[in-house]
This record gives C-alpha cells, structure tokens and sequence, in this order.
C-alpha cells in the first residue's frame, strides 16, 4: 500500500516523464542501472517510472536513514559495504537473481572516494554477471528541496522531473589485465558516463544575472559571497542592491552602446560594475591593462568601442595614466566608477531597491554575447573572443562535475579578471555556484598571497606555474595549511614547482588545461583521475579529435579540434572590426559541401596545441603547432628544448624562440632570467641526455626579470623581440 501511494505521488507531484523506453527494453532482464546522483528522490523516481520492479544494491551506510523506508517499499532492497571485496561476490548474486537491479548511494559524483569505489565495483559487477550497464539520466531531481547538491540546479518545491534512458553499454576488459587493472578501467568508464550524465542534468540554458539571481535564491542574500584584503565582505543581498543601482545609471551613461570596455581589477567593485553592466543589458569587454598601451588601444578598435568604464583610484595605484591619455587621444569616453557614484540619482536607488529585492534578471537570450576576452597576444596582435553567457555557463557546470566544490569552500582568487581563468572559473564559477570568493587585485605579490590565503581560510586557489612557484619560495609552511585544491594552468606546471608545494606544504598541485576559446577550462586532472605529465582528461560535454601534423609521427598525436557548449561565439579581428567569425574547421566543411556527409565543421575550435592522447584519454601537451622550429629541414619543438633547459636551471624563468638564420632558415634563440648561461654548458647537457645538437640555442639573452604577460604565462613576442635585438 505505501509503494502504491509514494508511486501515485511522485507520479502526480513532479510529473515524471519516462523517456528512452526502447532502451530499457533492449537492455534485457539482467540490467544493472547507473544514474546521475542528486537527490534522495532519485531511487523513488526510478522505481516509479521504471516498468518493472527493480532491486536496489544500496551502500549500507544508509540502511538506518528515515528516507529509506518509502525506498524500501518500492524497490527490493539489499544493503552493501561496497568497499569489503567481499561484497563483490554477494552483489554479483543479487544481480544475478534480481534481474534488474540498481545501485544508489547518496553522495555528489566529484571526487568523492566512496561513490568511485562504488562504480569500480558497478563495473565489475556488471562484467562478472554477463549484465548490461543501463545509464539513465535524472533531470530535475537535484531542483528539489530535497537535493543533496547544493552547489547545482535550481532548488522548487514541484520541478517537472524527466527520467531518459540512455543507450544501453556493455564493457569487456582487456585481455591479460591485472584484476586491479580492470577495476580501475571500469570505474574510469562509468565516471565518463557519470559526469556526463551529471553535467547534461544541470545544465541550464540561461544568462548570468538569472544565475546569479538562482544563487541568491539557493544560498539567501545573507550569505557572504565576496570578500577583499580590506576585510569588506558583499553579502549576496547586496551584491544584488549594487548592482541594480549600478545598472540603471549604467543604462543611462552608455544608451546607444551595446559593448562597454572594462578596465579594473580583480575587486569587489570590479565584480559589482561587472554584473551592473550586466544588469543594464551589456557586454563587458575585459582590457587587459598589463599588455601596453598600444595593444589595449588596438582591442578597443577590434570591437569597436565608444567608452570605457574605470576607476580613478585605480589608474593612479596602478600607474596607468598615460594609458588613460592613450585612451582619450584614440577618441574614447573615460567613465569613471567614482563619478557614476556620485550622480546616482534617489530614484536610482529606490528603482535598484526594489529590482533587488523582487529579484529582477534581464531575459537577454543565454546565446548572446556575455563577455568580450582577448588572446594574450603571445603570437602575434590580440583577438578578440567573444563568450556567450551559455559559453560560461556551461564551462560552470562543466568543472563542477569534475570537482568537488561546496558552500564550505572559500576560493582565492588573485587572478585578473581580464584572463579567462580569472573571469570564468575563479570569479564567476564562485558566484553562481554559492561558493566565497576573496578577492585580491594581483597575482604577483609572492610574499602576501600566502599570508591573505592563510588569514582568511580559503580552501581553493588557481594560478600559474610562475605564480605558485613564487608563492613556495616565499609562503610560511603553515600559509597553505587549510589548502584543499590547487589547480594550475595557463602554462606547464613544473616538477619543481610540485614537489617544493609537496614537501613545504603538504599540498599536491593539479594540472588543467584551456583557451579563451573554451571559457576557459578543457581538461583538467583531479584527485580522483590524474596521470603525471598530462592536463588531465577532457571535460564533459566537450567533443575532441586530432589533426595529423607533417613531421610528427608519434601515434594519436596531433592538432587538438574541440567543440562544445563552452566553445565561444567567434572572433573579432584588429583587420576587420566588429566582424565576428565563427569556429569552423574549413576542411570539414569542404568536404561536407562537396559531399553532403558527416559533420559540417561549424563549431569547432582549432587550439593550436599538439597533443598526444593516451588511451585513457589522458592530454599531454607536446607544445604549439606555432611553436616549432625548422632548422636545416628538421622539426624542433620550442616546448621540448624549454623542458630540457628546465633540467639545468629548474628555478629560472625562461623561454625559447624562433629567428630567421640565413643559413639554417631559422635558429634558436634563449631568452632567460639567469645570467651565468653559456651554449657550451648546454651542449654538454644535450649530449648526456643524448638529445640533437639542433636543440641547443645559437643566441643567448640574459635579463634581469623574464618578460611575462598579465596572466602569468612567458611574452614570447616581448621574448622575440629581445632576441632578434641581440
């Protein structure tokens, strides 16, 4: 009776739609189902929609939970310790003589030991018994009030819940392998489904101040969210009040503008201005203030710009005003932050008021354009990137699927927000997700991020190699002491720089890897995955495939192509402004035309990075595709002879570059931090290692502090330029 009643309002309350039925009846009578995680709903719904009567294989933790009883009336349940070995066995009977079965556990995907024991075992399990695996995706069970994720979806009393079945998988491990061996790759392919699955179920279609206005909704305006080094904390509430303030003087100030320039730092009111443009309708442009005037002059031309939103207070510590005059001659409008305050008028404040406290989010299409970045330029003059608030969106929900990030963490962000690893995951990720951020305007004070990351107890930072090289070398032992996650990108992480955290610290060091392009993260290793050497795996919902280089021949190696939801808009180039290009690979889309098959190239994003994959599918960045040079017809990768120098001078920031050699085509040329550096020393150590006598630098410059961009990584064309200067 109370199986009948729970199945009838389940049926009722949330309107479940079962959809993929033809999978389930292709899956047969000895299926075991896996699901995306989310709710204490999520077995109800299952056993309610599901045609037939299923077991349930549940983690004996939960035996004594009052939730169980209602559970246990649907579905015949057994309780396991899915971590005993021994209960392999006893679940590869219940499977066996149950038919169909399922396994659930209350605990979030991410990274947590006990949910990828449980898979591993799933796995396992599922091959021993000769059963199906059935995924099955869950959408709006983890919307509820009785969610356990916190961090994802909208929290209703009565969301529609959808249930698909998905198409049925049946895995068989290779011949030869270690037990162990196959339980790791089983685990490892049902997390690939798993965070699949979990990333398309929270995925919402939807702009960033409706985000935000949902994070307000899940956490409550009283909640903390920003924090600064002046102890200034911005709860949610008013967050919220500044910003619908902000916005209606901003739509007065820029009426007639569509994209206003953005030049401020890592700050509480840099977050502020950011959302009020936002608020008022419009697409910030991050200026990145630390790659010269010229190039900041020439981004503003791409775009087409007619103001730019700063601060006095900043321009003067930051000593940019010949950047500002700069600006001005260029024919563009300075608007500052202080004078916007001081003419926000009262019905500013009463209308922003009100607008806050009703929760009011513009209905600007999620497709549109939500931010403008810019290529650092490393190559050659900067891009500009359009980002679309899906783009953001979904690279969001795309990490958290990855990583285990909760309302107890408290992320350090040093990071400019000009940098799409600033903006994206480290400023905007926090926001919408509920989870604190601090705020600090520069990555580059070694001595006092260590200090503020220890004072005000965050759990999580970001950075470059560069950066958290500098944080070691400086930082007090116990300044990481409440570290928990520390992820590094923008440029290769050094050995040295992991094991110095590692026997400082105590802190291990994870890998990541993005674009611009990508909004920014598109593989990144975790605690629960990661490999030595690599970026990591790809993130969900991400589509990747290589294109063959002439001149390498290591298998599954190539030119990395990704497309996805975070994949941006398109270009804008310096030589035809306001034009935007979108990402297409042109070969498939001359072979498309020509044919009328497979995939017409829309959407897919070049990298320019040559990367061999494992098959795991591990990333291992092999350098640019720019990056190599030809001397005497052989091709030298830059990256690779940068490792080797790396050997000799572990502590040196250095960089090598290509310059024309009238007699070789081109020849290598070293652009480091250190000065006792000769071509002899390192033609010794190329020969021990066995390595080619093309590898060593003809041209050796010496400087006092390595050219560095804004973001952390080397400025190979500051670098170039050095070099062909002699």
């Amino acid at each position: 009776m109370l199986g009948a009643i729970v199945r009838f309002l389940l049926r009722i309350i949330y309107r479940v739609e079962l959809r993929g039925r033809e999978h389930y009846d292709a899956a047969g009578p000895r299926t075991l189902i896996i699901y995306n995680p989310g709710s204490i709903l999520d077995p109800l719904i299952l056993a309610a929609v599901l045609p037939h009567r299923v077991a349930l294989l549940a983690d004996r933790a939960l035996e004594h939970k009052w939730w169980m009883r209602p559970v246990c009336a649907l579905a015949d349940t057994q309780f396991f310790d899915f971590s005993s070995p021994a209960a392999t066995v006893s679940l590869v009977h219940a499977l066996a003589r149950n038919g169909r079965c399922m396994v659930f556990h209350s605990g979030s995907l991410g990274n947590d030991p006990r949910y990828i024991r449980i898979l591993e075992a799933a796995g396992v399990i599922a091959e021993k018994a000769d059963a199906t695996l059935l995924p099955v995706r869950i959408d709006g069970a983890s919307s509820t009030v009785f969610s356990y994720l916190r961090h994802k979806g909208r929290r209703r009393w009565f969301p529609r819940v959808t249930v698909s079945v998905l198409e049925v998988q049946k895995f068989r491990s290779a011949e030869g392998v270690t037990p162990r061996e196959r339980r790791r790759r089983m685990g490892e392919r049902l997390y690939d489904i798993m965070t699949e699955l979990e990333y398309r179920s929270s995925m919402e279609h939807c702009n960033l101040m409706q985000g935000l206005v949902e994070a307000v909704r899940l956490s409550g305006r009283r909640f903390p969210i920003a924090e600064d080094q002046d102890r200034h904390v911005l709860t949610y509430g008013s967050l919220l009040l500044k910003l619908s303030v902000l916005g209606r003087a901003f739509r007065r100030l820029f009426r007639g503008e569509s994209t206003v320039g953005f030049l401020l730092p890592t700050s509480l009111p840099g977050l502020v201005a950011f959302f009020g443009l936002h608020s008022a309708g419009l697409v910030p442009a991050m200026l990145n203030f630390t790659s010269g005037i010229s190039s900041v002059v020439s981004c503003c031309r791409t775009v087409k710009l007619s103001s730019v939103l700063t601060s006095r207070r900043f321009l003067a510590l930051a000593d940019l005003t010949a950047m500002e005059q700069a600006l001005k001659d260029a024919g563009l409008r300075i608007v500052y932050l202080e004078d916007v305050a001081k003419r926000l008028t009262l019905g500013d404040k009463a209308l922003g008021a009100l607008f806050a406290w009703l929760r009011v989010a513009p209905s600007t299409p999620a497709d549109d354009p939500a931010a403008v970045m810019f290529t650092s330029g490393t190559e050659g003059v900067p891009k500009a990137v359009l980002l679309s608030h899906v783009n953001i969106i979904a690279n969001r929900y795309q990490a958290l699927s990855m990583l285990t990030i909760g309302s107890g963490d408290k992320l350090f962000n040093c990071l400019p927000m000009f940098h799409a690893f600033g903006l994206g995951i480290c400023t905007l990720l926090p926001v919408l997700a509920g989870v604190r951020v601090f705020l600090y305007p520069s990555p580059l004070h070694y001595r006092i991020v260590p200090r503020l990351f220890y004072e005000s107890q965050s759990t999580i930072i970001c950075g470059t190699d560069t950066f958290c090289a500098g944080y070691a070398r400086y930082g007090r032992p116990y300044d990481f002491c409440h570290a928990r996650l520390v992820i590094i990108g923008a440029e290769k992480m050094r050995e040295s720089t992991r094991r110095v955290w590692l026997e400082k610290f105590g802190v291990d060091l994870f890998e990541g890897y993005g674009a611009t392009e990508t909004a920014p993260l598109i593989s990144v290793n975790t605690p629960a995955y990661r490999r030595e050497g690599s970026v990591g795996r790809p993130i969900p919902g991400l589509a990747c495939r290589l294109s063959p280089v002439p001149g390498i021949t290591e298998e599954n190696t190539g030119v990395l192509w990704v497309k996805g939801d975070n994949v941006m808009l398109g270009y804008m180039r310096f030589a035809a402004p306001g034009v935007l290009e979108p990402p297409v690979d042109e070969a498939l889309a001359e072979r498309f035309a020509l044919t009328g098959e497979g995939d017409d190239g829309s959407g897919w994003y070049e990298t320019g990075d040559i990367v061999h994959m494992d098959e795991d599918g591990f990333i291992f960045i092999r350098g640019r595709a720019k990056r190599f040079a030809k001397i005497g017809g052989e091709m030298v990768s830059l990256a690779a002879v940068e490792d080797a120098l790396k050997e000799i001078w572990p502590e040196s920031v250095l960089g090598v570059v290509a310059i024309p050699d009238p007699r070789k085509g081109e020849q290598l040329a070293l652009v480091i931090d250190t000065e006792d550096v000769t071509t002899s020393r390192i033609a010794a150590h190329f020969a021990s290692r066995g390595l080619s006598p093309l590898w060593t630098p003809k041209r050796i410059v010496s400087v006092k502090q390595a050219p560095l961009l804004g973001s952390g990584k080397f400025d190979y064309r500051k670098a170039r330029e050095l070099a062909e200067k002699g």
